[in-house]
């Protein structure tokens, strides 16, 4: 066995020092091939991924945040990668991390690492490994990327100063949807709604918990729609909401499905595992099984 430490020099983190002075340490002293490398400019942890895309003797450890690993799968799928790819989470929210138990984790546990077949969305023309969001939840991280860059130290902390910023400026999105689950037939939406997030993993937006109950190994997504709603309802229901405790709200609208459609009346900001871009269509399915995970904790209790 291979292995590869990508670290991204744009994760929140900042500095690797002591990282890499951890992967050094125990690589060396058990005697096991391994190289780091600090991604340099845009699209280098693709370069990477294609370098080792016929390499099924490899463990590739993304030392990063959503935004690189997000790249590293998509990747992944263009090039029908054969190594596995693990994680240690080193980013600003590390949302697709908390899937994971990671209070224990060591640098040794990378070394046999038990490896998960796991799914992904497809979404027009790009794949998500964790949550698929439009919406105020993404004019909000839109918020967040802003107030980073003004001020990286804020880091997750941003996320709530964005939330405040942007409480008084309550939007509404005209759509409508058609979904399937393969056994009860499809389900249709039309209406005007707050947010939508199409769920693989449970977590997004610096912890908030959409989908209590996601599973990344079952071959099902989970749809969570917010109808609009005053002010007066929004606040309590963002507190449940970031503890996964929404689902009973009666402007809350929460699906089982494997794929569907969503038609906005307009182009309106989408982010795919918190890159952001522009859309008045989303066309989606979950891929079942769609990559090589190098699992190096347990799965979160449900």
């Amino acid at each position: 066995m291979k292995y590869v430490f990508l670290l991204s020099s744009k994760a929140g983190e900042g500095s690797f020092s002591e990282l890499e002075h951890s992967i050094v340490k125990c690589y060396e002293s058990n005697n096991l091939k391994y190289k780091i490398i600090k991604t340099e400019y845009k699209n280098h942890a693709s370069e990477i991924v294609r370098k080792y895309s016929d390499c099924s003797d490899v463990v590739l450890y993304v030392c990063s945040g959503d935004g690189t690993l997000n790249e590293v799968v998509n990747a992944m799928k263009q090039t029908a990668a054969k190594f596995s790819v693990g994680l240690i989470p080193s980013g600003t929210a590390n949302d697709f991390s908390k899937n994971f138990d990671y209070s224990n984790f060591k640098i040794e546990d990378t070394i046999k690492p038990i490896i998960d077949d796991i799914d992904v969305i497809r979404v027009n023309d790009r794949y998500c490994v964790n949550v698929l969001s439009f919406g105020f939840d993404t004019v909000i991280l839109n918020s967040v990327y802003k107030l980073l860059k003004k001020n990286p130290k804020l880091k997750a902390n941003a996320y709530p100063v964005a939330v405040l910023q942007n409480l008084f400026k309550i939007p509404k999105y005209k759509l409508e949807s058609s979904t399937s689950n393969g056994e009860n037939g499809e389900v249709s939406l039309k209406g005007y709604y707050l947010l939508g997030a199409i769920c693989n993993g449970g977590f997004y937006g610096g912890g908030f918990n959409p989908s209590p109950y996601a599973n990344i190994k079952d071959g099902i997504l989970e749809l969570c729609l917010a109808e609009t709603m005053p002010l007066y309802k929004l606040i309590p229901l963002i507190f449940k909401y970031k503890k996964g405790a929404h689902l009973s709200n009666s402007l809350i609208h929460f699906q089982k499905l494997t794929k569907g459609y969503i038609k906005f009346e307009k182009e309106l900001m989408v982010n795919v595992d918190g890159e952001i871009f522009t859309t008045d269509f989303l066309d989606f399915e979950v891929v079942p099984k769609a990559f090589r995970f190098a699992k190096v904790c347990d799965y979160r209790k449900i």
